[in-house]
């Protein structure tokens, strides 16, 4: 890796503490993972840029934020509790490289690096920065976190702060704001939060209850790598979405979460999706500019048989509502719930069909006038079909990513091929593009899904 400078911090606060309902979501997810989740990325530095610049960054962000600067412990019984420390040492690694080398190949190898090392919560500081160098001048940086420190809005909220680094002196400009784990935690044990929780944990058994067991029946022998990936690119699909939106008034996320429902039907026979969309929490008081993971997933509940497209919008949005209010609780309550219901029922409910929208325009209007029938079929050819990359990592069975692609739909869809072949997952989003170019000028267009012949709900 080249030279290390340990980096010296002085930040307020110290002790031990319950997790947050963040943190063991994600210390969860790391446990059937096998490995840290990481977050972060590489970046060109501006001419003038120095070392010390960067010795000045990272001391400030693990002083300002509790979440840098916290190790975890694990007690006799199992479980976790964060330990904040208020000094110590963090390692800003020096990588210098040759002339001949390019710079952001070099650093997206070391940010690599970072990802797929090994991170030790117990032992390691969550974060992993390097400068590269060339000719002893820096060129670019790389910098990683674990998902237990901070989630993709929080990542957010930790670059904007930098505005109130002075970066020559390493001063701080103006008081951190946004609440920090400890309070967070001990505020999420308090008599409002517990309700809040005990409320989500009712919404999400009702909605349990309105599903088959199974999404899937099918059990194929799975392929190395089991986990298949496959991106849709679609500008005709943007552009019908936004022409849906115009129509219903429901979101484009909404909308899509729809098509979802009704490419899952198609290949499952099931006309009843339940599917795990992700809330950020940040609107909820004190949490927008917390550097700490506050994302949760909440059930949405969608039928897509015998009906027009509009409906399914309108119903896949209403849910969406229903989500955001409900996605803030003690995963270990829900996990209790899970755990009562399969008991109760004699099987698991079947709960691994994900949907996240990293767009931060979700559901923005597009400017100018809206799209023509002609615009859409001229932008059909364009659309793209990209396979891979596959991993071992154990996944959900179904996970889709709408990509902040702008003037397209750049949709990810991984699957767990013990589940859905590689075909099928094809058909999927093939049939995500069909419904929605379908509907984009036909408020009748039907779904094209017929009822479950055992289970019939509204989802609405």
């Amino acid at each position: 890796m080249g030279d290390r400078i340990l980096v010296p911090f002085s930040g307020d606060g110290s002790g031990e503490s319950e997790l947050t309902w963040g943190q063991r979501n994600i210390m969860r997810m790391m446990q059937l993972a096998g490995e840290a989740v990481m977050i972060g990325g590489t970046v060109p530095l501006e001419e003038g840029t120095t070392v010390e610049h960067i010795v000045n960054l990272l001391a400030f962000i693990v002083e300002r934020n509790q979440s840098l600067r916290t190790r975890y412990r694990f007690r006799e019984d199992g479980e976790p509790v964060q330990v904040l420390y208020s000094s110590g040492e963090v390692a800003l690694d020096i990588v210098d490289i040759g002339l001949d080398e390019d710079p952001a190949e070099a650093a997206e190898a070391v940010r690599s690096g970072y990802e797929h090392g090994p991170f030790d919560v117990t032992a390691d500081w969550p974060v992993k920065m390097a400068v590269l160098r060339r000719a002893g001048v820096p060129v670019y940086f790389a910098a990683m976190y674990p998902h237990i420190a901070i989630d993709g809005l929080g990542f957010e909220a930790l670059v904007g702060d930098l505005r109130n680094l002075d970066r020559d002196t390493g001063a701080h400009l103006a008081p951190r704001e946004g609440m920090q784990p400890f309070e967070l935690a001990r505020q999420q044990q308090g008599a409002t939060a517990l309700r809040q929780s005990a409320a989500s944990v009712d919404y999400w058994e009702k909605m349990v209850r309105l599903v088959p067991g199974r999404r899937f029946d099918s059990e194929y022998e799975p392929r190395d790598p089991q986990w298949s990936d496959v991106t849709l690119d679609s500008k005709a699909c943007h552009l019908a979405a936004t022409s849906i939106a115009a129509r219903t008034g429901a979101n484009t996320g909404s909308i899509v979460l729809g098509a979802y429902a009704v490419g899952l039907a198609k290949v499952s026979g099931k006309s009843t999706s339940a599917i795990r969309t992700f809330i950020s929490n940040r609107f909820r008081p004190g949490l927008r500019e917390s550097v700490t993971p506050l994302l949760a997933s909440c059930l949405c509940v969608v039928d897509v048989a015998d009906t027009d497209f509009d409906t399914v919008a309108q119903r896949a949005w209403r849910s969406q509502l229903k989500a955001g209010k409900y996605a803030y609780f003690d995963p270990r309550d829900l996990l209790a719930m899970f755990a009562r219901v399969a008991a109760e029922r004699g099987e698991e409910v079947d709960l691994l069909c994900y949907f996240n929208d990293l767009r931060r325009e979700f559901g923005a209007p597009r400017p100018g006038p809206l799209p023509t029938p002609e615009e859409i079929e001229a932008a059909l050819p364009l659309t793209t079909l990209t396979w891979g990359p596959h991993t071992d990592v154990p996944d959900a069975q179904t996970f889709m990513e709408l990509n902040p692609v702008p003037d397209t739909l750049n949709l990810m869809l991984r699957v767990d091929t013990e589940k859905v072949t590689p075909e099928e997952q094809e058909v999927i989003v093939r049939e995500m593009e069909r419904i929605l170019v379908a509907a984009a000028f036909d408020p009748a267009c039907p779904s094209g899904i017929a009822a479950n012949a055992t289970l019939s709900t509204t989802g609405s």
